[in-house]
């Protein structure tokens, strides 16, 4: 409304004179006074305001013209000649500077810039419209994943030519998609929402805050900080960010993890490498188990993730059904000594690197899609050493985040259990919380499936994942293994005695079997024997073995 008000003025600023002058005698106040100072008025205030050459040109032939005629050194029918072109080319340029520099945000209180930029068509500006949008989060208006990579690379590059530091954090919701599929999407947004204000408002003095993903959130945080002191900052900003959410009646408890990585740390060098360091950060706090874990890059990950950059070379050029085999763990009832089930473990030896530890090169197949090609080879290999078992021993297979939650792995695997004529009630696959979490309506569906053949399900470190109570009561399951953290000092730990002991009543009321795993003496055994644990994993009973071994041990065991 100002700026239309503002273009109204300067109309009738232009348009009055106009109708004076033709009106006007030619020896009248007007015509002689009032009139030439007009182009003087008009085109000295654009030259104080604009400061362009051109303007200065005309303001100066304005007042040349003027002059001349003021003292008579022009005749005076030229002299009206002049004045008629004179006052032509005065609006005529007026109007022409007011179109090409939108002279009218002079008079507005809304202009932010002493710059004034041309016009834009209508296309532009619909294309930077569409631009600015792109560049912001729709859900929290924050700043997008585009605009975080765009600003960090803006940051890092004249940070490091003036050796000034800066760190990146990303900040994770804890179980976020189970939120959403409790509570549904909407809240899950609201919640989103909600947590992109408060990260904003504890960090808006201080660093530059986005949305990177679904259910992740960025920050660039300048200055040189030891890994203690941006521990504690961080640790304040989770404090923050993480308390309760009331949204529909429902007080919902938020927790967050972070991963954070400096600039001025190891031998990062781009704006990638920071990212990936903060990212591998992140993925570690979220693989301590628990929650609200935070992890700052240090050198002992440094190391870690150029192993695993190794391993993953390694994974690409390797020949799966060639390199990878499987051992076999016994599981074993305590009340009798029997073998109830084979646990199978995969197994690497890679021609470059030698024998690669398991939970190393399965989070790597994880991280790189590999998995999905090496599960059904594994499967193979541990149904062939299986139908040589007696039938009464089972043979339990794990299962990772993504083979439960693709619908095509799942039939893909039934395929080869129904070719391999084993029965599929000897076979159980094995989960773990996080796994079941990282798509809880998939792999629910895809559970399903496999019990409908008979197959069982356990579920694997119970206890250290993001699951609840409520999971045991939602997701189909028929046995829970204990962790090996809570048998761990048993005999010692007084609250690992009592979860433990919590667990059991609750599998015998919900009617689950219930396995204990990292047993490793009789005194572990004979105390969860007291607690009503009879089915014991660990090197107590047996290490892994091959499958040669797992044969002599088979006819070395009492059959039950």
């Amino acid at each position: 409304m100002f700026r239309f008000l503002a273009q109204l003025v300067f109309v009738i600023f232009i348009t009055i004179p106009v109708c004076l002058y033709t009106n006007a005698d030619r020896n009248s106040i007007f015509n002689d006074i009032v009139f030439p100072f007009i182009p003087t008025i008009i085109f000295g205030f654009f030259c104080i305001y604009r400061l362009k050459i051109s303007s200065f040109i005309v303001f100066f032939t304005s007042q040349f013209i003027y002059f001349l005629n003021l003292f008579h050194f022009i005749p005076p029918k030229f002299s009206a000649f002049l004045e008629d072109i004179e006052f032509f080319f005065c609006n005529a340029i007026l109007l022409y500077l007011f179109e090409a520099y939108h002279l009218s945000s002079w008079f507005s209180s809304q202009k932010k810039d002493k710059t004034e930029s041309p016009p834009l068509p209508l296309l532009t500006i619909e294309k930077e419209t569409e631009q600015q949008a792109s560049c912001y989060d729709s859900t929290t208006g924050l700043a997008n994943r585009r605009q975080f990579f765009v600003d960090l690379q803006a940051v890092n590059s004249p940070y490091r030519d003036d050796s000034i530091p800066f760190s990146i954090g990303i900040i994770d919701i804890d179980g976020f998609k189970r939120i959403n599929e409790i509570y549904g999407h909407d809240i899950g947004d609201f919640i989103l929402d909600k947590i992109g204000h408060r990260l904003y408002l504890a960090l808006r003095h201080k660093a530059l805050v986005y949305r990177i993903g679904n259910d992740e959130f960025g920050f660039i945080l300048p200055g040189d900080k030891e890994s203690t002191i941006l521990n504690q900052e961080i640790a304040s900003i989770l404090e923050t960010i993480s308390h309760p959410i009331s949204a529909r009646n429902n007080q919902i408890v938020i927790s967050c993890s972070a991963g954070c990585a400096r600039s001025y740390f190891g031998t990062a060098n781009s704006t990638q490498q920071i990212f990936e360091h903060a990212d591998y950060a992140l993925y570690y706090a979220k693989e301590q188990g628990g929650q609200g874990q935070i992890v700052v890059f240090d050198v002992n990950h440094e190391l870690k993730l150029k192993e695993l950059a190794l391993i993953e070379r390694a994974l690409e050029k390797a020949d799966f059904d060639k390199e990878f085999f499987i051992q076999f763990q016994p599981i074993i009832d305590s009340r009798n000594g029997g073998i109830i089930t084979f646990e199978s473990l995969a197994r690497w030896d890679s021609p470059g690197l030698g024998r690669i530890a398991p939970d190393k090169f399965i989070q790597v197949a994880e991280q790189t899609g590999a998995i999905i090609r090496l599960t059904p080879i594994l499967f193979k290999k541990a149904l062939n050493e299986a139908k040589k078992w007696p039938h009464s021993i089972k043979l339990s297979f794990n299962l990772s985040a993504h083979d439960i939650s693709h619908e095509k792995q799942i039939t893909l695997l039934l395929d080869i259990l129904k070719q391999s004529n084993i029965d599929p009630e000897r076979i159980e696959f094995e989960l773990t919380e996080t796994a079941v979490m990282h798509n809880f309506a998939a792999a629910f569906d895809n559970v399903k499936k496999l019990q409908a053949v008979g197959a069982s399900i356990a579920l694997d470190d119970f206890g250290t994942g993001y699951s609840s109570l409520s999971h045991l009561q939602n997701f189909p399951l028929n046995k829970i293994k204990i962790d090996r953290s809570f048998v761990t000092n048993l005999e010692y730990n007084n609250r690992n005695y009592k979860i433990i002991k919590s667990i059991i009543i609750l599998c015998r009321e919900i009617g689950l079997d219930c396995v204990a795993e990292g047993v490793e003496d009789k005194e572990k055994v004979d105390l969860l024997a007291h607690l009503g644990v009879y089915l014991i994993q660990g090197y107590y009973y047996s290490s892994p073995l091959s499958a040669e071994s797992a044969q002599v041990y088979i006819r070395n065991r009492p059959r039950v």
